[in-house]
């Protein structure tokens, strides 16, 4: 398999990685993210062949008592790992997110995401020309894609980073403030509020892409961010910028710190 392939599980032509975001919209997966069934998600993503893999390690609650937020760890040990995928089959769309490394981008992250039911975890990740999955069940309680709140709320989006060098890896964390509203919640006169979802993120390092999002609504709301950088140095900069459903976009910076 050609590394052009995962174009189509990215959503990201190599020749559009330094697009604004704007631009980028565009090319956001709408057939990939609104597929209900797992097998027409991946489909839509033009993954084919995936060979199941010890070598990637999902950590999640065994148990999540509230699904509206439920923390994800996902470590890739495959060699040139350049992209991870997350999907839950029970969710109202089976496809979470994509993220697409490079220059240096571990494949190791942390979010956190929504999950209606009791469902299984599945992560895709694309290494060496070939696809490699790995899943993990998890125990939901409550329904957490619901959302909830008001379509009328108004919010600061701002936006908290730090990035921190230890030996030759920079931790990146980052929190985006934003309501994440799925579509399928209703407020207290009993409205449908409509989607309002972050789409697109873009994390760069002095000016160069090192990860590129594209989500759902399936991430949870206010998006948390961890992931893992070489090839920083003290004092460089990381900028994130956000493009949502609605236009509207967001942006901010850290300089990476000492250990």
């Amino acid at each position: 398999m050609r590394r052009r392939d995962f174009i189509k599980l990215a959503g990201f032509a190599t020749s559009l990685l330094m697009l604004p975001l704007s631009a980028m919209a565009a090319i956001w997966n709408k057939l990939a993210f609104d597929a209900v069934k797992l097998d027409a998600a991946q489909a839509a993503l033009g993954v084919s062949g995936e060979i199941p893999s010890k070598d990637i390690e999902i950590v999640a609650p065994d148990r999540a008592e509230n699904g509206a937020i439920v923390q994800v760890e996902v470590t890739s040990r495959i060699p040139d790992t350049i992209g991870i995928a997350l999907f839950v089959e029970k969710n109202p769309t089976a496809l979470i997110g994509n993220f697409v490394l490079s220059n240096g981008a571990q494949g190791k992250l942390i979010t956190r995401i929504k999950m209606a039911e009791t469902s299984d975890i599945k992560v895709i990740v694309q290494a060496g020309g070939k696809y490699y999955s790995a899943s993990k069940l998890v125990q939901v309680m409550e329904n957490g894609c619901g959302g909830g709140g008001s379509a009328n709320e108004k919010f600061d989006p701002s936006m908290k980073m730090r990035a921190r060098l230890v030996g030759d890896v920079t931790e990146v964390k980052a929190i985006m403030i934003h309501p994440m509203h799925t579509g399928h919640a209703k407020d207290d006169f009993g409205q449908l509020i409509p989607a309002d979802f972050i789409q697109l993120a873009d994390m760069n390092l002095n000016g160069q892409p090192v990860l590129q999002m594209q989500w759902g609504t399936g991430i949870a709301k206010n998006p948390y961010l961890t992931f893992y950088l070489k090839g920083a140095k003290s004092g460089d900069k990381i900028s994130l910028t956000w493009h949502d459903n609605h236009g509207r976009t967001a942006s901010g910076e850290t300089l990476v710190g000492g250990g």
